[in-house]
């Protein structure tokens, strides 16, 4: 995984030296992974008592009454009450924003300095997200304000929600988040087994920063669905972090929601987040009901205009080449073959992707599978044109049973089919793990790039058996829906693909195999331009 980002850990409170003015929060550090955090001091006496009092004008019966009402009601307009600032927005679902949750703003700062002195930070990176994360907050007994934190929750929030929601609620599970620089958290709608009210309490105390600018990232986006629950580009609405802000939604099919990555290296967002929990969620139907698209494969093109000696690199061509990749495949199901296409091939192709405005692209989806644009075929001309022809062919199927002994091509090939993409890859994009990235029967994967950029488009294939722990953990009550790993020592990473210009990269996958194109931070440098990947899969 990406380790270059900025990190944030408790080791050096104390010292408070940091760069810039006296409210810096953190610096880059650790190489380790852990956070590592210069905190600044918040000025907070020792002996105050912490107050974790609700905000008198939310829990008066008349207020109560009004809300239950906003949150009941059919109107399609977002609600503001003018006296407290609360707001209901309804589209694209309906949240609820409750600024100064607590009476008392110096709790925020004691809440802080309790997260950043006490909490165990666990770095959590997978498919959907990148952030520190701290353990359930009822099995934190060294924390004593953020547990009678959990308390108030668990004793005079949820209640309160009980009457205005009308749910029945039994229980609370709450942790800590910490993203840094670079950190996000992915489109998903949180539905899982009990959850029924999701909840954010954001924390930034620090002066001038109470409430964050758009662009420093780390905003709550909102995302509109479609006709089958599945969200849609673009982000419908944005909701900056803000301090001893409150915000809640009802856990459903359409709740789709992203954490939009953190730009600003200044400060952490920090939030308390977590469920209220209750009977099983209705909506669990509609989500096991949704159909994931799949890949569809279609037979080689039998003729090819130009001859394949004329697009690859002459060593690829070769007997005795041919025989040493058969045995790599072989023996390690992947091999990558440098300078594949000759240069000039190479060039011209790149050339056009970069700068032929006739090239359409469009937006691949859902939100919650895929982000990445690809190219609308039809659309190609001149060199892209010759390198789909070639990447379709009866040529290629011959070579690829060369390299692989896979029955592709000859007469023991009964259907061979391939299915072929031209993707373009920048800022913001990735895939994630799903139902559709399940590889349901062996294939073989061509990855070939063009304007490769170091940290963008990078592919990870996890083993079949990662595929039942994770869907077991997802049925689980964990405060994620995906398990973590570090490539560097999971045994579940079965290869991960980097991109280099004009390379070839081919991979057996098995059935069950999974993967997926990891997100690509804004940090990633790409002066010149988006990064192109032809993918192709071929099927015997």
């Amino acid at each position: 995984m990406e380790k270059s980002r900025a990190k944030v850990t408790s080791e050096d409170i104390a010292d408070g030296e940091v760069a810039g003015d006296k409210n810096d929060c953190y610096t880059t550090g650790s190489a380790n992974g852990e956070p590592k955090c210069k905190v600044a001091k918040l000025s907070t006496e020792a002996n105050i008592i912490a107050d974790l009092t609700l905000n008198h004008s939310y829990t008066t019966p008349s207020f109560t009454q009004q809300l239950k009402a906003e949150w009941s009601s059919q109107e399609k307009q977002d609600f503001h009450d003018l006296a407290t600032d609360v707001k209901v927005f309804r589209d694209p679902f309906q949240v609820c924003l409750l600024p100064d949750l607590l009476q008392n703003k110096i709790t925020c700062r004691q809440l802080v300095d309790e997260m950043v002195q006490k909490v165990q930070w666990s770095r959590k990176q997978m498919d959907l997200y990148e952030f520190y994360q701290s353990a359930d907050l009822s099995n934190m007994a060294t924390c004593k304000l953020l547990t009678s934190f959990l308390q108030m929750l668990r004793r005079t929030v949820r209640p309160w929600l009980e009457a205005l929601t009308g749910l029945k609620l039994d229980y609370v599970s709450a942790s800590c988040s910490m993203y840094t620089c670079g950190d996000y958290l992915l489109v998903h709608d949180d539905l899982l087994k009990d959850r029924q009210i999701a909840f954010i309490y954001y924390l930034s105390p620090w002066e001038n920063v109470e409430q964050w600018r758009e662009d420093q990232g780390g905003c709550l986006e909102l995302f509109n669905s479609d006709d089958h629950c599945f969200p849609v580009f673009p982000v419908k609405r944005k909701i900056s972090p803000k301090n001893n802000q409150f915000a809640f939604f009802k856990v459903g099919s359409r709740s789709f929601h992203q954490v939009g990555e953190v730009t600003s290296f200044d400060y952490p967002r920090l939030t308390i987040n977590g469920w209220f929990h209750g009977a099983s969620n209705d909506d669990l139907i509609s989500d096991i009901m949704r159909p994931f698209g799949k890949q569809e494969f279609t037979s080689p093109v039998n003729k090819l205009s130009i001859n394949i000696n004329e697009l690859l690199n002459e060593v690829y061509l070769k007997a005795q080449t041919k025989k040493s990749i058969q045995k790599r495949i072989e023996d390690n199901s992947e091999i990558c073959l440098y300078e594949f296409l000759r240069r000039e091939i190479f060039e011209q192709a790149l050339e056009q992707l970069l700068h032929d405005d006739t090239l359409k692209w469009r937006l691949e989806g859902p939100a919650n599978a895929h982000n990445y644009e690809v190219l609308e075929l039809d659309t190609a001309s001149k060199s892209i044109s010759r390198l789909i022809s070639l990447f379709s062919s009866t040529e290629i199927f011959a070579l690829l049973r060369d390299y692989t002994d896979l029955d592709l091509a000859g007469p023991n090939a009964i259907n061979p089919t391939y299915n072929l993409q031209i993707q373009r890859w920048s800022h913001g994009n990735y895939t994630v793990l799903g139902d559709g990235a399940i590889c349901e029967e062996n294939t073989l994967d061509l990855i070939y790039y063009l304007n490769a950029s170091e940290g963008a488009a990078i592919v990870t294939y996890l083993s079949p058996e990662t595929d039942e722990p994770l869907q077991k953990q997802r049925n689980e009550d964990s405060d994620f829906d995906d398990i973590d790993f570090d490539e560097e020592d999971d045994d579940s990473v079965l290869l991960t693909i980097t991109p280099v210009d004009n390379a070839l990269n081919i991979v057996y996958r098995c059935e069950g195999t999974t993967k997926f194109t990891k997100y690509v931070s804004r940090n990633t440098p790409l002066e010149r331009g988006p990064v192109h990947v032809i993918s192709c899969s071929y099927k015997e």
